[in-house]
């Protein structure tokens, strides 16, 4: 049985509040979050003795409301009703602030190997990783708590241990500290490899499962959705690490 319902809810961190109390009902076969509409969903496969009534108290006990809603199901026989359903896609717009600041990371590390009497790719990579942590630090350091929340919606770690959640932001400075100082360069890129590897499989999942939430890639100050934009930068920074450890 299918139910979708409206929310109270607002962002990441309120959905990681909730997430628990979804994640632990026999009765949910299967649920996501689409945060990006206004009504704050959430779909749910239920089983056939389930009540809706059960949702929104789950949902009560997490400190939120929710409201059941009419929801026409997408038709997969139909190809017509398929044509006019206009699918979302990949908007710039939505993810400018993450281009802008990786655009940053990658004209610094590129001005550096300039000014150098020679250019080295190896440098140039230990750089951009520097400078990709200590940006990427600083709006998750904006405000901790609230990125720690939305962390832990998909981050297979944060999601169990929150010190874990809270510490990721000094983390990643501190990585980006021995990245452009060059202090232990292969403790970094283990480190490095480890975290991205880690962190890829949560991303993953979450995009695997067209669950519509917050990355927090940047910390919560900007709504950046869950996609396989996030993939990618995850992926690259593990494959210059491995490349940094293999050199």
């Amino acid at each position: 049985m299918q139910a979708t319902f409206s929310t109270t809810m607002t962002c990441g961190g309120c959905l990681s509040k909730v997430k628990p109390y979804l994640d632990d009902n026999v009765d949910i076969k299967s649920w996501e979050a689409d945060l990006q509409d206004p009504r704050k969903l959430l779909r749910f496969e239920l089983a056939e003795h389930a009540q809706p009534d059960t949702i929104v108290s789950l949902i009560g006990q997490a400190g939120f409301t929710a409201t059941q809603i009419d929801e026409t199901p997408k038709s997969v026989d139909s190809p017509e009703k398929e044509e006019s359903v206009a699918k979302p896609g990949f908007e710039f717009s939505t993810y400018k602030p993450l281009f802008l600041v990786v655009s940053y990371v990658i004209g610094a590390s590129a001005l550096f190997e300039l000014s150098q009497p020679s250019w080295e790719l190896s440098r140039f990579m230990n750089n951009f990783m520097g400078f990709f942590f200590l940006g990427f630090a600083f709006f998750k350091l904006l405000n901790i708590s609230k990125f720690a929340d939305a962390f832990a919606t998909y981050d297979i770690v944060a999601g169990r241990s929150r010190a874990y959640a809270l510490a990721y932001p000094w983390i990643e400075l501190s990585l980006g500290l021995l990245f452009v100082t060059r202090t232990l360069p292969m403790l970094a890129n283990i480190l490095t490899a480890v975290i991205m590897s880690v962190g890829l499989i949560g991303v993953i999942a979450a995009v695997r499962k067209k669950q519509t939430i917050q990355c927090a890639c940047l910390g919560t100050a900007f709504n950046l959705p869950m996609s396989v934009v996030t993939i990618i930068e995850n992926s690259v920074m593990l494959v210059m690490a491995l490349a940094m450890l293999l050199a």
